[in-house]
């Protein structure tokens, strides 16, 4: 365990940051204004253009029938769920017997977690960070 899993583990948490870094260099090289806007009716234009993607979202989220409340919250916190099992499995492979399981698989096992947490940890953080502004 050197760099590679310290790289594993804190890169994944500046992913959200690297993907608004190349959206801005996109916007850049295009001349595409991404940043503020110029006067209130392009504020507003943006706004609305928000909206409507917020209700695209909603209405691609919206579930088809009639489904239990507990299906739609499993739905929305999948990916939560999804990192739980990561984090579980890879405490139960550092719990086993030593002479069932190998450095490498102990070794992608934390890496695999570590990576998924900070995802998770850094995706809420710059968002929140973003909204500060």
């Amino acid at each position: 365990m050197g760099i590679e899993t310290i790289l594993a583990t804190v890169v994944p948490a500046f992913f959200p940051v690297i993907g608004d870094a190349f959206k801005m260099l996109i916007s850049k090289l295009t001349g595409t204004p991404m940043g503020e806007p110029k006067d209130f009716s392009d504020f507003l234009a943006m706004e609305q253009l928000k909206i409507d993607k917020l209700k695209a979202l909603a209405e691609l989220d919206k579930v088809v029938g009639d489904i239990s409340r507990w299906v739609a919250d499993l739905r929305a916190s999948f990916r939560y769920i999804f990192v739980g099992v990561i984090i579980i499995a890879a405490i139960v492979y550092n719990f086993l017997p030593p002479g069932y399981r190998d450095p490498q698989g102990l070794s992608f096992f934390n890496q695999l977690a570590g990576s998924a947490t900070f995802y998770i940890i850094g995706d809420r953080v710059y968002l929140g960070l973003k909204s500060l502004k």
